[in-house]
């Protein structure tokens, strides 16, 4: 995958000061947890700032701070939060407890392309959580991205024609919610940390995944695993590009409206690459012998059976805290049915 192909379609320094504005131009800082190789950087934060440059003809450009260097993934709300950066790509995984409702674009068995869903998950951001998520932290979302969404990834050769397979299957997952969907799946969650995962499924420690396909060649998990649906949308990893509030409102109007342009661009042309990208290592990995197929609607209404039981969970717990997380999720999936 490369960022040119954004193209076509379309940080920060230790010192707490304000954006750089003069006469003819402004500089934004702007911090991620990405290498600079990384695909996520560079169809996000890196597709970003040439779209924006080019847009703005050179007049706002970027000092870039990636790999963590100002703060790790965890940080980066408080980041852009305390000015520590202008504009931080913040995985809302690592701040759940601080933006709960955005959860609900993260829940399994609502969607299996990135375009569908990143294209709710920006409505759902400029309305019903704009306010609810994120002034209230003094951030702005400028676009939104999904990861691609998961999916049943065995050692096994083997094709899931009845949920009942996965019982008892132990299957590494990443995050509370995906703990949930593997147990209400019937498998049992396994906690892999990303430089142990390889060994873990050679050792056997674990059986499979709840995972994507598009990582499989970089990580070399083609040597260990050897089957894959296709269209199980067992949920995704969401982000937000944030920028700082009282950044946003010392901003010059025409300025502004660069940033949401080339933002909208950036979200939408990520989830193209991304669904476009999975396809094609599906493609070769069934090329290459592996086991990529789709479930029968059998199973998927089995799964989607299931899989009520994770969406109750995370209702309960919105309640809890006395948020509207069935007005949320209710939205989420009315934006999920428009085009």
């Amino acid at each position: 995958m490369k960022s040119t192909r954004l193209l076509i379609i379309i940080a920060a320094m230790f010192m707490i000061m304000p954006a750089t504005l003069d006469a003819e131009t402004v500089t934004l800082r702007i911090a991620d947890q990405f290498p600079l190789t990384h695909f996520a950087s560079k169809t996000g934060t890196q597709a970003f700032m040439k779209a924006v440059e080019k847009m703005s003809h050179g007049n706002i450009k970027f000092k870039h701070y990636p790999a963590g260097q100002l703060a790790k993934a965890a940080g980066m709300l408080d980041a852009v939060k305390n000015r520590v950066t202008d504009i931080a790509s913040v995985g809302i995984v690592y701040v759940s407890d601080r933006m709960p409702l955005s959860g609900a674009v993260m829940l399994p068995g609502l969607f299996n392309e990135c375009v569908a869903g990143t294209r709710a998950y920006d409505k759902l951001t400029k309305n019903e959580l704009m306010e609810a998520e994120f002034l209230r932290h003094g951030v702005r979302p400028l676009y939104v991205s999904l990861a691609p969404v998961y999916q049943i990834q065995l050692t096994s050769r083997e094709s899931i024609t009845d949920i009942s397979q996965l019982q008892g299957k132990k299957l590494r997952t990443a995050g509370a919610i995906m703990e949930l969907t593997a147990k209400a799946l019937g498998a049992t969650p396994v906690t892999v940390g990303p430089s142990d995962f390889y060994l873990a499924l050679q050792r056997g420690t674990v059986d499979g995944a709840l995972y994507m396909t598009a990582s499989w060649k970089a990580l070399s998990l083609h040597e260990v695993l050897n089957s894959s649906t296709t269209n199980a949308g067992l949920g995704t990893v969401a982000f937000a590009n944030l920028i700082n509030e009282e950044v946003w409102k010392g901003l010059p109007p025409d300025v502004q409206q660069v940033l949401l342009k080339a933002g909208q661009a950036t979200g939408e042309a990520a989830a193209a690459v991304f669904d476009k990208y999975v396809a094609g290592a599906n493609k070769q990995l069934a090329e290459a012998g592996k086991n990529i197929y789709a479930l029968s609607p059998k199973v998927l209404a089995q799964m989607q059976e299931k899989l009520t039981l994770v969406e109750n969970t995370w209702l309960d717990q919105m309640r809890s805290r006395n948020l509207p997380g069935d007005k949320i999720l209710a939205a989420f999936k009315q934006y999920l049915k428009e085009p």
